[in-house]
């Protein structure tokens, strides 16, 4: 598929990203709004690409050509940062590209392809809002392009600045519920009711901005008013388990994060080229890119573990009578911060690209080039919970010496620095006290990326249908993760999120590769391409991969295609050296009766990791019949089966296995005094299989119309998914139609463009079809409702040209009928930003000028 810079100009999307995101084929994708909830993966803020909904890592993003420098440790490329005013078109390859390509193009490649011969001086400005009066950015853009030393030479240059404020919290929308679900409270073996249901406003019991007694006893549920006194604490539904409860005092657990992150970036591309003589050319391009994101990431909260004493000197006098009478030495305490953690990341890439092409003699070209790629990141999460220092902070006594309100650890060590902290009702936390307990956990990393490549090409010889194309190489590659720095506090892992620790390692590969094009009859009538490439890696040893094809034109009108490959992907740098990555995992306890418990899971790197090995199927049917001019229809059939699929097992599979009796994976689990789960293990190994398959419908038609230079274009871009299943040894799971993923059985685009002189309207109608939370779910004997319904957006737009042409003004409305995203219960915060429209109606202006 390829997109060309006419039907970008026509769109007008806000960037690429926005454009390239809502394509069939294209699902899964992250970006500012689809990143949140990942305060400790430290990703927000950027946009990512994900072929075929099998990872982002398994899809290789281009730049003319060429790979470029990873935006953060698993080896993905923030489209964002490429220069957008040169993009002469983008080509997308799904699937059976790693023999031409090389490693992580499992899924396919997309390449955008630049103009590097730009002549003159162009540029835009663009600004958009939402109709809520948020979301508000402003990108700006000027591109130049020169000859130089009578035409042997030429320059371009292009920059961008783009600035979007986000959207602040989920509450500011008013379709946000917290949609979840929980256990039947009702649900008995016998009474034929679900085992589950779905609820608003879902909740854990042991969470309160007052803060909430949690121990079951007599003190059970007290909370407490902004003047320390109690209260009880006014429960929603609570489920089967008691974990759960829909409504009551707290709104929801996931309501201080914001929709969408804010973001800051810039970047500056440059490229000159020269003809050193008639056949050979010099050239050398430098990209800078900055940029920022910003995001309300989550409630900072003690689940139930904080301890309590009688004699805590914030603690209300009748609570104290209480817990004595009762002979309690301690309570189990509960809180959620009114101060949200925050997320702010830093990315600074640099890249330098020399190359030179040339003719060598009649028959071949020349290529070669070397590549240096450097991003630097800096991830700082404030106002995060010292989890060590809560402990001692609400340990508050009254000093008998002083008579001052000190930590208990104060009294027997005095140069402790520790601050007590009252939180019996809102309010109350003092400046010192939240800054002794809320800090910064901060992470600094560098990527860097060497690729030295040479390859030949051309048509040396022709055969009796014609000439055949060859081209060989080899490439070079070495990957590095270095200069990795963290906090002491996290190095110990006393923060709730993040605990990020030292990353350092590198990989290197030598790939070399053959291509191949000959027809076997005249005039394209039948026509096969082949290639291999061996790659030997540094911790992966050598692997294999190839491709070959054919195409057949049996009548004029009709082509048929079909292709057969292997592909891999190498492990990337996270999975091989990531020291551990924390991140807060809700799981239901088997251990516990089934109590739904927040954690903390810690993934580490696994040396021993194979590469993955894809292989790729695919048939197509390519229809441009004579008696129907201006049509043109592709049907594409793909399969793609991934064997020693590098996966992380997932919180609570790894819970269930142990439950079951896995003894391996039970050293995996953490389990306190009462055989409760109290925290998990895990890293990444080579156990799965991945299997995917669909059809691809391509269709267009242009028509001109009887009015003066008046045409219609009308386009169809379809995608039907009706596999997506995965295998371990634990388990097999087609995910195909859950809509709280992003397999989505159908997607669909359809675009109406109409043209008359100056003036461009258009209008696109993107379908997104029906599926079910589980498949593995029964509606009314597991979940109350499993159905999921099918949706539509409808988005207008339109450019006026004026009278010189060197002046444009464009428009575009997304989602012109507001409408919200639907109820998806098994997604965080009941909705999936993935594939449905979160911001709603969202109008942006701009104007454009080409000289």
């Amino acid at each position: 598929m390829t997109i060309n810079p006419e039907q970008l100009k026509i769109q007008a999307p806000n960037n690429i990203s926005d454009y390239i995101d809502k394509l069939p084929s294209v699902v899964g994708s992250m970006s500012a709004t689809a990143g949140k909830n990942t305060i400790s993966a430290g990703n927000n803020g950027i946009n990512i690409l994900d072929l075929r909904n099998l990872g982002s890592v398994r899809t290789l993003v281009l730049l003319n050509g060429h790979r470029v420098v990873a935006s953060d440790v698993s080896g993905v490329v923030d489209i964002d940062t490429l220069p957008q005013g040169l993009i002469d078109g983008v080509d997308i390859i799904t699937g059976g590209a790693s023999a031409v390509y090389g490693s992580d193009a499992v899924a396919g490649v997309v390449n955008f392809r630049l103009n590097t011969k730009f002549e003159g001086i162009k540029g835009f400005a663009q600004g958009g809002e939402s109709t809520y009066g948020d979301d508000l950015q402003g990108n700006y853009g000027i591109t130049l392009g020169t000859s130089f030393a009578g035409g042997r030479g030429h320059f371009v240059v292009d920059a961008q600045y783009a600035k979007n404020d986000g959207v602040g919290q989920l509450t500011d929308r008013p379709w946000y519920r917290e949609w979840g679900y929980m256990a039947n409270p009702n649900w008995t073996a016998t009474n034929g009711e679900p085992k589950q249901i779905i609820v608003p406003h879902l909740n854990r019991i042991s969470e309160s901005l007052d803060g909430i007694i949690t121990q079951k006893g007599p003190l059970y549920g007290t909370t407490f008013n902004a003047d320390g006194s109690p209260r009880a604490f006014q429960f929603g539904t609570i489920d089967r388990t008691g974990s759960v409860q829909s409504g009551g005092e707290m709104f929801g657990h996931y309501a201080a994060m914001a929709l969408k992150s804010s973001t800051r970036r810039n970047y500056v591309y440059t490229r000159a080229s020269y003809d050193l003589t008639d056949n050979f050319n010099v050239f050398a391009s430098l990209m800078h890119a900055e940029s920022k994101s910003s995001t309300a990431a989550s409630y900072n909260y003690v689940d139930g573990t904080l301890s309590v004493k009688p004699d805590n000197a914030y603690l209300d006098p009748s609570v104290r009578a209480a817990m004595n009478a009762n002979g309690l030495s301690k309570v189990s305490y509960g809180v959620v911060f009114e101060t949200p953690a925050t997320e702010d990341l830093n990315r600074n890439l640099n890249r330098v690209l020399l190359g030179l092409d040339g003719s060598l003699g009649s028959f071949w070209n020349l290529h070669a080039s070397y590549d240096y790629g450097r991003t630097k990141v800096a991830t700082n999460l404030d106002n995060v919970l010292n989890r060590v220092r809560i402990d001692g902070a609400m340990d508050a006594v009254v000093d008998p010496a002083s008579g001052r309100v000190v930590c208990r650890s104060t009294l027997s060590n005095p140069a402790d620095g520790c601050v007590p902290i009252d939180m019996f009702g809102r309010g109350n936390v003092t400046d010192a006290a939240k800054k002794y307990v809320l800090g910064l956990a901060w992470a600094r990393r560098e990527f860097t990326q060497k690729i030295a490549s040479v390859s030949i090409d051309g048509q040396p010889f022709e055969t009796w249908a014609g000439p055949v194309d060859l081209a060989f190489g080899m490439d070079h590659r070495t990957s590095t993760i270095g200069h990795s720095q963290t906090d002491a506090m996290s190095q110990e892992h006393d923060w709730l999120f993040g605990n990020f620790l030292p990353m350092t390692g590198s990989d290197s590969v030598t790939e070399t590769f053959a291509e191949t094009l000959a027809p076997l009859l005249a005039d394209d009538k039948l026509s096969v391409n082949a290639a291999v490439r061996s790659a030997d890696y540094k911790y992966s040893g050598r692997q294999l991969a190839w491709k070959l094809g054919m195409t057949w034109r049996p009548i004029d009108p009709l082509l048929v295609r079909v292709m057969q490959s292997r592909d891999i992907r190498a492990p990337n740098l996270s999975e091989l050296f990531q020291t551990g990555v924390t991140q807060r995992q809700t799981v239901r306890d088997p251990f516990n009766g089934g109590v739904t418990t927040n954690l903390e899971r810690t993934t580490v790197g696994n040396r021993t990791l194979q590469p993955e090995i894809g292989k790729t199927t695919t048939l197509g049917f390519v229809l441009t019949p004579a008696w129907l001019p201006g049509f043109s229809g592709a049907l594409d059939f793909y399969r793609i089966k991934i064997s020693d699929a590098i996966t992380t097992i997932s919180s609570q599979q790894t819970v269930d296995r142990c439950f079951a009796g896995d003894a391996q994976i039970c050293g995996n689990v953490d389990r306190g005094p009462s055989g409760a789960v109290i925290g998990l293990r895990n890293s990444p190994v080579n156990i799965a299989e991945e299997v995917v398959h669909g059809l691809d419908i391509n269709l267009a038609y242009r028509v001109d119309l009887p009015a003066p230079d008046a045409s219609l274009r009308v386009s169809l871009l379809a995608t039907n998914q009706t596999q997506d299943r995965l295998t371990t040894p634990f388990t097999t799971h087609n995910y195909a139609g859950e809509m709280g993923g992003d397999s989505v059985k159908w997607r669909g685009n359809l675009n109406a463009d109409y043209s008359q002189g100056p003036l461009g309207l258009g209008a696109e109608a993107r379908f997104i079809g029906h599926g079910v939370l589980r498949t593995d779910w029964v509606q009314g004997v597991d979940i109350d409702n499993n159905y999921v319904p099918s949706t539509w957006y409808f988005d207008l737009y339109g450019s006026y040209s004026f009278a010189d042409s060197h002046l444009q003004a464009f428009a575009r409305v997304n989602n012109v009928f507001n409408r919200a995203p639907l109820v998806i219960a098994t997604s965080s915060g009941g909705f999936n930003p993935d594939i449905y429209n979160v911001i709603g109606r969202y109008v942006s202006v701009g104007l454009r000028f080409n000289f």
